[in-house]
């Protein structure tokens, strides 16, 4: 099986590097003393009794230990009666005889940094026996050879030399016996002497040879040992570790992004409410927009999921089951759709908070079922500026209300306003003062609807906000305990239901160019990415655009080609028309820089699966790899889990060939083929283009001997010759591929590692399902698309994660500990342990009840190169299913600091 299983022998032996080398390659012969051991120890171990149980225990190691291949016996046993006791509950401790941690030549561990020193003169004494005895034979070889030449130079008349003809083949047969003669007589006289030619003994020279060959060794391993180390402290300190930033790369970008100076982008009506698309107004200011996206989190994302795929839940039936599994919390995704109501009153967490309200705050008045229905009713009036977030946050009478009353909605309407645009234009968005966004719509939407839940009032340590003596007077904080206490105070409003702080998690420009490619090559699902969606992300890379035509790699990026030409392929998917003047001005920048045989190799992907590029212009993805055994260098597992993860997906859809199926008849692709290269597409010789990169891009040059391998897997993949192997050989490789796949799919809840993987996975299970839209696995992808998908002032754009929830929540409850303000917000402060304790991955009832749970067994994580995912806590959410060692770490400072 695949995986990681046995340990290697650089893992098992002991000692350092030097060591190691003199054991395997100089010393190996006296193994044989260790594998007598080994049958001694067989013969006549340790015994020991505890209670009714019999031990009997080896103080040395099997063979194969000797070699380092595995590890002892005893070793094993010990492992296994500890599992077992574990797994029985014992109350008492066996006595288990641990063995002995040796590698080869007996390096005993509990020498330490001695061993080597103490075991030399053993190894000397070793190396003198065995030379002893090299000795003895050359000199019995010698006394024979010279008893035999002489007897060759006497002509031969009769016995055991007559087969030889002639004197002419006698002096030849001399010749080589003589220079046979003169190799063993110079081996034998290396050193001191040792043999001398008549001599029946070694004489007066052995104990000058053992005293040379001890010193000799003694020296020679004490020189190995001390290289060794030198070589261990220069590979710690000297080489970069590999999240070591290092310094300026010698091809770094000089250029800087340019964007039009202070050009303002404002969402329009239209785009904000779903009913229209990018063409429409463009130039409305804030106060005319009425958004009809809302944010939904948790159990109530879920629900509306479940209902935009139409399932129908029946009774007794989770929220959670069929194709939606996992941990609810933490889960936040962007709907045009009105919340759905739970008929599970216990999975919702306005119930969750309105409890902790109840318990925690003093003198909470209670409302009535009626008055939950009216505010409901009326979270998405049409009074608000902010796009129809913040409407009718006071209940009144609209024929009858006062003068004062308009005027106090307007002045909190305001007020909500400017504390959501963060001191920017409120809704509008220049990237050439700042390219991120600052989340509007969502805190918009989330200080409403605090408002909506507590009577209209903000917290009270920001409660002079709303005081009309000091409207419009300035009023600092007089402490950094008071600052601290606003601060807190704010974020309380934006803190989600199920208790995390969600937010924009966008920037690089190649994510939602991948989900665009994937949608259009299975057919564009509009239960995937709906016209809504469609004109909000036109949107997002139309206010990207920089001032030359290109985009960047990431949104505070100059332009590359990478950004431009999947960018400019993804706004063409979506509909934008090629004479649209940013459309031209995209064009442009990529023709002038050589069309899109000089973008990058991800770039060049895509184009290949959409067919837009043929799949000779792409270096090698062979999945084949996987079949290789696990210790080979190159070995896919080896790799970092993003990038191991992004190229499996593939390597299956490389080495399936997959090419979108309408590529040949559909006519917006024969318009791209024409659009993107600077030469006609069917004259293009693909296989030249591999290594083509524009100069903009190549800051990492790729290195001669990469790119000889390539050219080598390229030869592999062409030459007919290969082909009856490689079939064979790629199928397998294919089948692992989907395998690992699958198993990734069911581990994450079909959220998947990261979004790359995420749609390159999609793309995969649709094809393995021979394009079936509605295969179980492909609408379980689906439905999870909408979970790496964000909304904010720039549009809608892909998420570099399914979000940083567990992350951002983390560091935010640390500070606030920090700070000893935990009793002064104590809902805020319930809300994110029930988030903590719901995010831990694998630890509650609902996670557990999912195929991940599955994969946790020993020969599940070393096929799929896993480590354990119970208990550790994810950068996201549980059903991510990923722990990461800091992440987990800092869940835990913040479960701590909470129950400090």
């Amino acid at each position: 099986p695949r995986g990681r299983k046995y340990h290697s022998w650089n893992e098992s032996t002991t000692g350092g590097c030097g060591g190691r080398f003199i054991d395997w390659w100089i010393f190996g012969g006296s193994v044989w003393i260790r594998a007598a051991l080994c049958l001694w120890d067989g013969m006549a171990g340790t015994h020991s009794f505890d209670g009714d149980h019999h031990h009997q225990e080896s103080s040395g190691e099997n063979l194969f230990a000797c070699f380092g291949v595995v590890g002892s016996k005893s070793e094993k046993n010990a492992a296994a009666g500890e599992d077992k006791k574990q797994s029985e509950g014992t109350t008492h401790d066996h006595l288990v005889h641990a063995g002995s941690s040796t590698g080869i030549l007996g390096f005993d561990s509990s020498l330490g940094g001695f061993g080597p020193i103490c075991l030399a003169p053993i190894r000397a004494s070793v190396f003198l026996l065995a030379w002893c005895s090299v000795c003895s034979f050359l000199k019995i070889t010698y006394n024979e050879l010279v008893d035999f030449s002489t007897k060759l130079a006497v002509p031969a008349t009769s016995g055991q030399f007559q087969q030889i003809p002639s004197t002419m083949y006698r002096d030849e047969i001399g010749n080589v016996v003589a220079s046979i003669l003169h190799f063993i007589q110079d081996v034998m006289n290396i050193g001191s002497n040792l043999v001398e030619k008549k001599s029946d003994a070694l004489g007066d020279a052995w104990l000058p040879t053992i005293a040379y060959a001890i010193a000799f060794i003694t020296v020679l391993e004490c020189g190995m040992y001390l290289i060794g180390n030198v070589c261990m402290l220069l590979k710690i300190y000297l080489p970069m570790g590999v999240s070591h930033p290092g310094g300026a790369r010698p091809h770094k970008i000089v250029r800087t992004p340019q964007w039009t100076e202070g050009k303002e982008h404002f969402l329009s009506r239209q785009l904000l409410t779903g009913d229209g698309n990018s063409d429409s107004d463009d130039t409305g200011k804030s106060g005319a927009l009425i958004s009809k996206w809302r944010c939904a989190v948790a159990h109530d994302s879920h629900r509306d999921t479940i209902a935009k795929f139409n399932y129908i839940k029946t009774k007794g039936d989770d929220v959670s089951s069929s194709f939606m599994t996992g941990e609810p919390f933490g889960r936040q995704i962007w709907t045009l759709d009105e919340a759905q109501p739970s008929t599970d009153e216990e999975v919702s967490e306005d119930v969750m908070e309105k409890t902790l309200k109840r318990e925690l705050v003093p003198n909470l008045k209670e409302k009535t079922k009626n008055e939950e229905k009216t505010e409901d009713n009326n979270i998405f009036g049409p009074l608000s500026p902010i796009g129809g977030l913040v409407q009718n946050i006071f209940s009144f009478d609209k024929d009858n209300e006062s003068h004062k009353e308009k005027s106090k909605q307007d002045e909190t309407t305001k007020l909500i306003e400017t504390m959501a645009s963060g001191g920017r234009k409120p809704m509008g968005f220049d990237p050439s003062k700042n390219p991120n966004s600052c989340d509007q719509i969502f805190r918009a939407q989330m200080i409403s609807s605090y408002l909506e839940k507590n009577d209209g009032k903000f917290p009270e340590d920001i409660a002079y906000l709303q005081d009309e003596g000091e409207k419009g007077e300035a009023n600092p904080a007089k402490t950094a305990t008071e600052a601290a206490k606003r601060g807190i105070a704010f974020y309380s409003l934006l803190q989600s239901t199920d208790g995390h702080w969600a937010g924009d998690y966008g920037g690089p420009h190649f994510l939602l160019p991948g989900l665009v490619v994937s949608w259009y090559v299975m057919g564009c699902p509009s239960v995937m990415i709906s016209p809504p969606q469609q004109a909000l992300m036109l949107h997002y890379f139309k206010v990207h655009q920089q001032a030359d035509g290109g985009w960047g790699t990431h949104i505070e990026s100059p332009s590359t080609m990478f950004g431009t030409v999947i960018c400019y392929l993804a706004a063409r998917l979506l509909g934008a028309h090629k004479d649209e003047d940013w459309i031209k001005s995209g064009r442009d920048f990529i023709q002038k820089e050589g069309g899109a045989v000089m973008t990058s190799s991800w770039a060049k992907f895509w184009l290949c699966l959409v067919g837009c590029m043929d799949w000779k212009g792409h270096n090698s993805v062979p999945p084949e790899m996987w079949l290789l055994p696990n210790w080979f260098p190159f070995h896919p597992g080896r790799m970092w889990c993003h990038c191991r993860m992004v190229y499996l997906p593939m390597g299956y859809l490389y080495g399936s060939r997959f090419i979108y199926s309408q590529a040949e008849t559909d006519p917006l692709i024969e318009e791209l083929r024409n659009e993107l290269y600077c030469e006609p597409y069917d004259s293009i010789e693909w296989d030249r283009t591999r290594h083509l990169v524009a100069s903009m891009d190549n800051y990492s040059p790729i290195p001669t001997f990469m790119k000889f391998a390539q050219n080598c897997l390229s030869v592999y993949e062409n030459w007919k010759i290969f082909r009856p192997f490689r079939d064979a050989i790629r199928k397998a490789g294919i089948d692992f591929c989907l395998e690992y796949m699958r198993a990734e799919d069911l581990q994450t809840n079909f959220i998947d590692i990261g979004p790359v993987n995420k749609a390159l996975n999609m793309v995969s299970a649709f094809h393995s399902a021979n394009n079936d839209i509605n295969d179980p696995a492909v609408r379980s992808h689906m439905m999870r698309v909408p979970d790496y998908l964000w909304v904010a002032e720039d549009g809608m754009k892909m998420n570099g994660y399914n979000g940083s929830q567990c992350w951002d929540t983390s560091f935010a409850i640390q500070a606030v500990w920090e700070c000893g303000l935990l009793d002064r917000f104590p809902v805020m402060s319930a809300k994110v342990w029930a988030f903590l304790e719901r995010t831990q991955i694998l630890s509650t009832e609902c996670s557990q009840s999912t195929p991940a749970y599955q994969y946790e067994s020993c020969d599940s994580r070393d096929k799929f190169y896993r480590h354990v995912s119970k208990g550790g806590w994810p950068f996201s959410t549980s059903a991510h299913g990923w722990p990461i060692s800091d992440c987990t770490g800092e869940g835990l400072k913040g479960v701590l600091a909470l129950m400090d």
